[in-house]
């Protein structure tokens, strides 16, 4: 049945008197043919109402139409009178409404006949709302000045075409857009304002998370982009075999696809801890080296008390002059150049270990205790015939002698690092920056000593982590943190490695515009996002913060994409959040947390959010910089195999 056929039944709904004059201009032959094009029309604006808002239209559609405006369809709007064209999309309905009457009504109810079989005595209509995208001008799409004329033929754009206007094309498919049998939700793997804009992917258990990260690692591997995991479950340590699970398999088949593994995958992880994949062909374990770490951002990540940091700052200066005293660094002037320009909000300093400041650190306890604070306290030289042995060590500091500095056998400043050779010269730097508050050195130095009993710092026999190797095109390298057991632990990995790819990186990128090349991508997906950035925490972490800030704000421009994976937003700080630009939001229930996200994601029409809370697993609202609106996307079976399955 045609369109107008179909609103023929809204005519012989109508009263006689209607009808008959509806005839009568039927029957005037003299009256100027249908025009063909209104023929293809899905429906017709309907007039204003006092409740009518800007950049929404009510559109009427006869009965056998309805099926044509589906939720979420693209459709062009010709208003005739004016000769504007708009774009739109239907955002409520489409509805059915009886003709004549308010479907409220007892005559629109119905009566009963045959038994329970229920009779309605009107026919009815459709109703659909559509959000206006724009006016067309010359090809181009811009704001709308006006509305479209009540009466205005509303058309459907087909799949092409709206793919066009959606620009949903790209290498790298997510899945399929909801409301369109065949259109798939792409990106542009190679566009630089595209991932590196920065993603979220949000959801509670159970809604398609993980399986939404494996099939996104899968594509990127496939797209020649360098993928980092920081896998907190070890979930993705076997990526590389195809999956085996039943439901995942029928849905690949439904979709025409293929169980595959990634093809180039290399697994991480700390050295004294195991993998979740063990007997992987590539695994490599590493440790982490303490220059690299910022003072300030450890502080933070361990939580110290203001009391501690100060002290910890305070231990961390003495160590990089006893560095220099004990001719460790620097030695060339190169070395003494490259210590100028460390930034400690970046990064730490160089050669210094955790062992070093665990040594001043001792020392300071060393001061403050009765022994030191006697040794220290000046007294009459007839009182004793040989001096206090640190008197002795620090008036001798300055004609090196290193065996009159060495205390006396019973001594209690205990040293372990290099500095042991000469203590009087670490007491002397201590004395030069006295300190108090025992209870403060004695708690920092239980931190420091809780941090190096982890044995992950320094670690002669094992390697750091090879940057460069990770950023090799179409690698996938997962760091397997599922045996730390400790989100403090966590954290201080991702920053350092976080710090690390950024300057591989950065370095790729200049040699690649000096050669005038193409940098290869970088996509590093962070799980357990709010654990690692806490809302709670975020106002005393302010330097992990602008570390991180500062990789989102340079990575942009170095093809350096970050993906924070979270199923608790709200723990999500509002700062972090500000840094991305693309969101794929998986089933969600606790209002709160929508109406928060609702604010930081601006461009989400509030119909999408109203079916947040409704979306089966797999099926994700998709908002992406290339996208022209957000869309509701079943996102496609991950090929990839996965140790937990939602």
């Amino acid at each position: 049945m045609t369109a107008r056929e179909g609103r023929g039944d809204v005519v012989r709904s109508m009263p006689p008197e209607a009808r008959a004059a509806i005839e009568e201009l039927r029957n005037d032959t003299t009256a100027a043919p249908l025009d063909p094009e209104l023929e293809l029309a899905a429906g017709f604006t309907h007039f204003d109402t006092t409740s009518s808002e800007d950049n929404l239209l009510t559109v009427l559609l006869a009965r056998d139409d309805i099926h044509l405006l589906a939720s979420q369809t693209l459709v062009r709007v010709k208003s005739r009178e004016d000769k504007r064209t708009y774009l739109g999309v239907v955002v409520r309905g489409p509805f059915a409404e009886p003709n004549a009457v308010p479907a409220n009504s007892t005559m629109a109810i119905g009566v009963v006949t045959h038994g329970k079989k229920l009779t309605y005595t009107f026919d009815y209509h459709g109703r659909a709302e559509v959000e206006l995208l724009g006016e067309e001008v010359e090809g181009t799409l811009k704001p709308p000045r006006f509305r479209p004329r009540p009466q205005s033929p509303v058309f459907v754009l087909d799949e092409k075409e709206s793919e066009r206007v959606l620009g949903v094309g790209g290498d790298l498919c997510l899945g399929v857009v909801v409301g369109y049998e065949r259109m798939e939700a792409r990106l542009n793997a190679r566009d630089k304002s595209v991932l590196p804009r920065h993603t979220g992917i949000i959801g509670t258990t159970g809604g398609g998370k993980s399986t939404t990260v494996a099939t996104l690692i899968h594509r990127a591997q496939a797209e020649g982009i360098a993928t980092v995991i920081f896998d907190v479950e070890g979930e993705y340590t076997h990526v590389d075999e195809p999956t085996d699970h039943v439901a995942m398999l029928e849905a690949l088949k439904r979709r025409g696809q293929r169980p595959q593994g990634v093809r180039d995958l290399h697994l991480h992880h700390l050295t004294g801890r195991s993998s979740r994949n063990p007997r992987h062909k590539n695994l490599h374990r590493f440790a982490l080296n303490f220059s690299s770490l910022s003072p300030y951002a450890l502080a933070e990540i361990l939580d110290m008390s203001d009391a501690q940091q100060e002290r910890f700052l305070k231990a961390y200066d003495v160590t990089k002059l006893l560095l220099e005293d004990f001719k460790i660094f620097p030695l060339s002037d190169q070395e003494k150049q490259q210590a100028l320009d460390v930034d400690e909000l970046s990064t730490g300093y160089p050669r210094m270990t955790i062992q070093h400041v665990l040594d001043v650190v001792s020392a300071y306890i060393y001061s403050l205790s009765d022994e030191g604070r006697a040794e220290a306290k000046p007294r009459p030289r007839a009182a004793s015939r040989r001096k206090e042995p640190l008197l002795e060590a620090l008036e001798g500091l300055d004609a090196p002698a290193p065996e009159e500095a060495t205390p006396p056998p019973g001594h209690t400043l205990s040293l372990h690092s290099e500095f042991k050779s000469n203590p009087g010269m670490v007491m002397r730097r201590v004395m030069a920056q006295s300190s108090r508050a025992e209870i403060s050195w004695k708690a920092l130095a239980s931190k420091l000593h809780r941090l190096r009993r982890l044995n992950i710092f320094d670690v002669g026999s094992a390697p750091g982590v090879a940057y460069n190797s990770m950023l090799a095109p179409g690698r996938v390298s997962v760091i397997d943190l599922s045996d730390t057991d400790s989100p403090q632990l966590n954290n201080l990995v991702i920053a350092d490695i976080l710090r690390g790819l950024q300057e591989a990186q950065e370095a790729r990128y200049e040699k690649a515009n000096n050669q005038d090349q193409a940098v290869t991508p970088v996509l590093i997906i962070i799980e357990e996002a709010h654990e690692f950035l806490s809302a709670s925490r975020i106002s005393q972490m302010p330097v992990l913060f602008e570390q991180v800030a500062r990789i989102a704000k340079r990575g942009r421009k170095r093809w350096l994409g970050l993906v924070f994976v979270t199923q608790l937003p709200q723990h999500l700080p509002n700062e972090v959040l500000g840094l991305l630009n693309n969101f794929i939001i998986h089933k969600m229930t606790d209002s709160s947390v929508i109406s928060r996200m609702q604010r930081t994601v601006g461009s989400i029409d509030e119909s999408l959010w109203n079916r947040v809370t409704r979306l089966a697993p797999g099926q994700a609202l998709v908002s992406f910089s290339n996208f022209a609106r957000p869309l509701m996307v079943a996102v496609d079976p991950a090929p990839v195999k996965r140790l937990l399955v939602d």
